[in-house]
């Protein structure tokens, strides 16, 4: 539900990806959510036939107030918004909007979005939340999301990402739902009865995250840089994790 390609910062190519998912995973369905692209979604939706296995295309959007998961969404959502006009946006074109790794701790990261806050879940008007999200040093924060989620199960559901920059982490956190088809998992998100499942356990995760630490920055700062002259603006001003002296403690600026 959450795997990211080379379209942004992740080591692998979607076609990589979806090969991956193909032979080394029991997945029938993979979302693909590059940051404020889905380039990478819709490339990787050309080869699932010749797999077996189904891509839902979408994005991970850098709203003002925290990053988003667009699903199903066959056009890019500007970044740098608002989270309720983001989720707006999302839903203008049929998509679904889940709430990307909620809680994750502002001074892990020295850039990207500062994370919302649980009022800012409470007003607008998501369709789920990550409750499981594999990439190492958010124990805490799947917690916080997982009880969040059981407050609010009415209106949300529950859904597990990996949130994989590298290829071994692609369904170590993923969403349980009836059915095996990308139409299966869209009822259960909208009917609330999907399952938030992981992150499994492995010491060596964020080994293997440290490894690939500098070329997941490098593609990164790429990403950025391609996004500024293209005049994306996504709202790290806004931001005091943003700062120069800000600590750096993650394995990854964006995640």
């Amino acid at each position: 539900m959450h795997v990211h390609t080379t379209a942004s910062d992740g080591t692998a190519t979607p076609l990589e990806v979806v090969e991956y998912v193909a032979r080394h995973t029991s997945l029938a369905v993979v979302a693909v959510c590059d940051h404020n692209t889905n380039a990478g979604g819709l490339e990787a939706s050309r080869y699932a036939d010749d797999f077996g296995i189904e891509v839902v295309v979408g994005q991970e959007v850098e709203s003002a107030q925290g990053h988003i998961l667009g699903l199903w969404t066959p056009e890019t959502v500007a970044p740098g918004r608002s989270a309720e006009q983001t989720v707006a946006d999302i839903h203008a074109q049929g998509g679904l909007a889940v709430v990307a790794h909620p809680y994750a701790p502002r001074w892990w990261h020295k850039h990207g979005l500062c994370r919302g806050e649980t009022s800012v879940y409470d007003a607008v008007n998501f369709d789920g939340v990550e409750v499981a999200n594999s990439t190492p040093l958010l124990l805490a924060a799947n917690v916080r999301a997982r009880s969040y989620w059981r407050a609010n199960r009415e209106r949300l559901a529950a859904t597990g990402g990996s949130d994989a920059h590298i290829l071994s982490v692609i369904g170590t956190s993923r969403t349980l739902f009836p059915g095996s088809t990308a139409e299966d998992l869209r009822a259960a998100i909208e009917a609330r009865t999907t399952v938030g499942y992981g992150p499994t356990f492995n010491p060596a995760r964020p080994l293997f995250y440290a490894r690939r630490v500098p070329e997941i920055r490098e593609r990164d700062r790429d990403r950025k840089a391609r996004e500024a002259e293209l005049g994306m603006s996504n709202g790290c001003a806004q931001c005091a994790a943003c700062a120069p002296d800000a600590a750096v403690a993650g394995p990854a600026d964006d995640v």
